[in-house]
């Protein structure tokens, strides 16, 4: 595991937080919701804001100004995306990568979706279709003692 960042924050309270790529038409509303009322805790979002629902998750808190952790199925960033500059410059990102690999991969993901869930307290999906990928990921976490939760 390769980190980037503010190391610290691994030491706060983390949600982990999941989108499809093919959520519902709600999902969004929910989610932007969801995000406008947990930038006001001292929790701390880590997420790998992939999907487009995650990256408005991550619009959310880095406009509240909110520490969040990034996790990549991928090598750390070479060069810091641009609308995380000023967030990282502030001491509010930390970046974890799970693999030394250039591009994402279906595998990839998956392996940061588990590990991500590994390192948060508790984790909320948006709502997702029941054919989503995520479909198995909360099954799973379901079944043990990981608080889990989908928005409604």
């Amino acid at each position: 595991m390769d980190l980037s960042g503010n190391e610290e924050l691994l030491d706060r309270y983390l949600v982990a937080f999941f989108a499809s790529r093919s959520a519902p038409a709600e999902a969004l509303e929910l989610s932007r919701s969801w995000a406008h009322e947990i930038a006001k805790t001292d929790k701390i979002v880590i997420s790998g804001f992939h999907s487009p629902i995650e990256r408005a998750v991550l619009d959310v808190l880095l406009a509240a100004e909110r520490p969040v952790i990034v996790t990549l199925g991928r090598a750390l960033y070479r060069r810091i995306p641009a609308h995380l500059q000023a967030a990282y410059n502030a001491n509010r990102v930390l970046f974890i990568s799970f693999r030394n690999t250039s591009r994402h991969s279906f595998s990839s993901s998956q392996t940061r979706n588990w590990i991500t869930t590994d390192l948060a307290t508790e984790v909320v999906f948006a709502p997702f279709e029941n054919t989503s990928q995520l479909s198995t990921l909360h099954f799973t976490l379901t079944q043990s003692s990981t608080p889990c939760n989908i928005l409604r």
